[in-house]
């Protein structure tokens, strides 16, 4: 029997991003490069399709729209999973990826839903910018709706609340989200420019966690885990070198992800390991303060490998 995962599953494709969102909690705010090829793991999702069953799924970043093969990504997990997938962007470079609107537009069975894009706004003084990015990336708009325009949505529409909705004539739905006030990341910059994780109580990190509240497992690199710290930790280390202990650094790059190779005998074990903290939990904060940010664009982001 498949393993079956009703909530969304967050397809993580690159670590660079061209904004720098203060506490972001995937640490692309820093230098942190490297992304993925769909040619290189298309062969790997065809075989987790058979041990597998997703609802939906995202794909992010960093900036995912700075992922080259993102249009490839969409088409090809579509065909694999044949779910929604969502594009989760800041919204800049819609304009900017080749093949991008049609593989959003792609003929689909009618049993699945359709894709979509949503907008993180992180700057609320970015809007008419991003809006106007976005109608650029349509063809005619059909119908506009919002919290900003203060228009409710179509009658029996199926989507989202959100802070500006557009669909287009060909049923392109782009929906934003204000996602301006965030959370302290795990990463921190010390007094002497070095980075550094924190010393939290794991049972208290992991009830005040967002990827436990919202069941945010992410696939990396082919495997798939508990959340994105824990992915991506040991990345952003050997990258940018915590300033840890070695005997952290031991529980940072224990994590053990699931597998093709493990899924059989690790599956039930990962499974529970979702509902309870796990030894990397210390490295986020325990007493997490949410502020406002307002991030500017780095400049010209390269697709760094």
């Amino acid at each position: 029997m498949k393993l079956k995962f009703d909530e969304k599953v967050e397809f993580y494709i690159t670590n660079v991003c061209n904004y720098t969102c203060d506490n972001c909690n995937r640490f692309n705010n820093h230098k942190f490069s490297g992304w993925q090829r769909w040619s290189d793991y298309e062969g790997i999702y065809q075989q987790w399709a058979k041990q597998i069953e997703l609802r939906a799924i995202t794909i992010l970043g960093g900036e995912p729209t700075l992922n080259p093969t993102l249009s490839e990504w969409v088409v090809g997990l579509n065909e694999i999973f044949n779910c929604d997938v969502e594009i989760l962007t800041n919204g800049t470079r819609l304009n900017h990826v080749p093949g991008l609107y049609e593989a959003m537009t792609r003929p689909r069975p009618p049993e699945r839903p359709v894709n979509h894009i949503g907008v993180s706004l992180h700057n609320i003084a970015d809007f008419e910018m991003l809006r106007q990015n976005i109608l650029d990336f349509l063809d005619t708009v059909v119908v506009e709706f919002g919290f900003k325009l203060d228009l409710p949505p179509p009658p029996n529409w199926q989507g989202w609340d959100s802070y500006w909705t557009v669909v287009d004539k060909n049923g392109v739905i782009v929906c934003m989200h204000l996602a301006n006030n965030f959370q302290t990341s795990a990463v921190q910059l010390n007094n002497t420019g070095r980075f550094i994780v924190h010393d939290s109580d794991p049972i208290r990190s992991h009830q005040q966690c967002g990827f436990v509240k919202f069941k945010c497992y992410h696939f990396v690199r082919g495997k798939i885990y508990k959340c994105g710290p824990a992915a991506l930790f040991p990345e952003f280390d050997e990258q940018n070198q915590f300033d840890i202990s070695e005997s952290d650094r031991q529980i940072m790059n224990s994590y053990r992800p699931l597998t093709l190779d493990n899924f059989e005998l690790y599956k039930d074990d990962w499974v529970e390991s979702l509902k309870h903290p796990i030894p990397q939990c210390k490295f986020c904060p325990d007493k997490g303060i949410n502020r406002i940010i307002t991030p500017t664009v780095k400049g010209t982001a390269s697709n760094d490998t």
